[in-house]
């Protein structure tokens, strides 16, 4: 490493924690739990080895996982390299985890045993994985290098001298754009070194009242952003993670009892289900250590919001955020029931704007496009410098939502500029399942639209014009889009039209396709 690579020593949390409380629990799963010490330990050993199978620090290596330990040895690891990690999502099928690996640059992808046949049998396609850069855990298969055999006999690795590099990788996750391919909102790995994001984390620490004493239950998936954000913000106290790998209702109050959970972040499906348990079932347990339940990703139903805190007491905070652009709003139990619509207001040092399609800032109580800056907005879209710089006015990006303000500065979201479905937390953009149906034989044309939805709050339906050529299936239409995209995509509603409705410029008239849709619960 030469003079001018090198800098001042990153600070190591993990090392901290390790030194300060080497015996307390860092993360429970449902198999295996480690404390700090034993992260520690093991975390080194991976970097060192990663090291081995050539990751510098500025690379990327991409991850697909449920939420299990696992996920703590390989971001540890990671951080020491100085490596960035970009999160697969675990629904993603073959050409979706090709395209988000190639496009990341990931040099090595490590994944969950059962997700072999949707990566190992296309590994020729991955033109920038290292060799023996497929890792796989929690079983074998072959083509794939054992991961528990990295932590044998490590190389030698000068970790802290690594620590000195001014080289950063890019963690990112994924968002759909409105092109339909994934665009990463990259961020770097060293956030310690923004006074402004500490700060950030700082104040949302304080409004959360979390505390060095966190039990923080992960029941989302990590390969989202706000589960990991708020996941990271219980390890920087030095909390205990309890992770549950797919969520369950009453398993999850289960944990919450078992565990004594102080903290947790949750989906408004989530919620729902919650409501739906019998009140016998949590009768016979103990819930009153839960503190502080974060909810966000998509609209809560204000009807949701009172009966959860009828149920559970004080705990339920929401907020507005996105990947890009961070947590924005908060709104805290007391004020949720004064307004249950609003997603509360202006959070640390966000600064919001609502615009009009002009760019004139619009009066309290008008809807106008909402638009934030902070000290922790991405860094941009990963290799994608045009789709970033779309996102902005000035100053200012937006993730596309129209908003209104009141006068005593409460945000409510009313609709969306961009046609995303927020499908139990999970963004689809249309665009993308578009392209798929249009690509079928059989299909000569097609438009998706987010179809409303008592539990998930939307779902994909999927409106269909026949080629002349060939008539297809209900059944073919969703087996071809199986083989193509993520389940939570794949079309719950399809309705064989003759023609799509479009402008004379050829835009699809959305609005016309929903309004012959009506709420389902199916």
């Amino acid at each position: 490493m030469s003079e001018a690579q090198a800098g001042p020593e990153r600070a190591n949390l993990l090392e901290a924690h390790a030194s300060n409380q080497p015996e307390k629990k860092a993360v429970i799963g449902p198999a295996r739990s480690f404390t700090y010490g034993e992260l520690r330990e093991r975390a080194r050993a991976l970097a060192k080895q990663l090291y081995g199978l050539g990751l510098r620090p500025g690379d990327q290596a991409a991850v697909m996982t449920y939420n299990l330990p696992e996920y703590d040895e390989i971001s540890q690891a990671l951080e020491y390299l100085q490596v960035g990690m970009v999160m697969v999502g675990y629904r993603m099928k073959a050409p979706e985890i090709e395209f988000i690996v190639d496009n990341s640059d990931s040099k090595v992808l490590i994944f969950w045993h059962e997700f072999a046949d949707r990566i190992l049998p296309f590994k020729e396609r991955y033109k920038k994985v290292v060799a023996d850069g497929f890792v796989i855990f929690g079983g074998s298969a072959e083509g794939a290098r054992d991961y528990e055999e990295l932590f044998e006999n490590p190389p030698e690795a000068d970790l802290e001298g690594l620590s000195a590099s001014e080289a950063v990788g890019s963690s990112m996750i994924y968002t759909s754009g409105t092109t339909g391919k994934p665009k990463g909102a990259a961020r770097s790995t060293d956030f310690a070194a923004n006074p402004e994001v500490i700060n950030y984390v700082m104040k949302i620490i304080g409004f959360l009242n979390m505390s060095p004493d966190e039990v923080h239950l992960v029941c989302c998936p990590l390969y989202h952003s706000a589960p990991s954000f708020f996941n990271l913000v219980s390890f920087i106290l030095g909390g205990t993670s309890v992770y549950q790998p797919r969520f369950d209702p009453i398993r999850f109050l289960e944990l919450v009892d078992q565990h004594r959970v102080t903290s947790v972040h949750l989906v408004p499906t989530m919620v729902a289900r919650l409501l739906q348990v019998p009140d016998e079932v949590t009768r016979k347990l103990d819930l009153s250590s839960l503190r502080t339940v974060i909810c966000g990703a998509a609209p809560l139903f204000p009807e949701y919001k009172l009966a959860f805190l009828d149920r559970f007491g004080d705990c339920l905070y929401e907020y507005y955020g996105s990947t890009e652009a961070g947590v924005n709003t908060f709104i805290a139990p007391k004020e949720m029931r004064e307004r249950p619509s609003s997603v509360g207001r202006a959070f640390a040092d966000n600064e919001l704007k609502i615009f009009d399609e002009m760019g004139n800032e619009v009066p309290d109580g008008e809807r106008g496009i909402l638009y934030i800056h902070n000290g922790v907005l991405m860094d941009g879209y990963y290799k994608n410098p045009k789709a970033t710089v779309e996102t902005y006015r000035g100053k200012y990006m937006t993730v596309g939502d129209v908003a209104v303000r009141d006068a005593d500065g409460y945000i409510y979201i009313v609709d969306r500029v961009k046609d995303m479905i927020i499908r139990g937390g999970a963004n689809i953009y249309p665009a993308e399942v578009e392209e798929v149906l249009t690509g079928m034989p059989g299909i000569a044309d097609a438009a998706v639209v987010g179809q409303p939805h008592r539990e998930f709050g939307e779902i994909v339906a999927a409106f269909v014009v026949h080629d002349e050529r060939r008539t297809v299936t209900e059944a073919e239409v969703r087996e071809y889009c199986a083989q193509h995209l993520s389940n939570e995509k794949i079309p719950a509603t399809i309705v064989f039209i003759e023609e799509i409705p479009r402008t004379p410029t050829g835009k699809i008239l959305k609005r016309q396709l929903r309004e012959t849709l009506s709420e389902t619960s199916a």
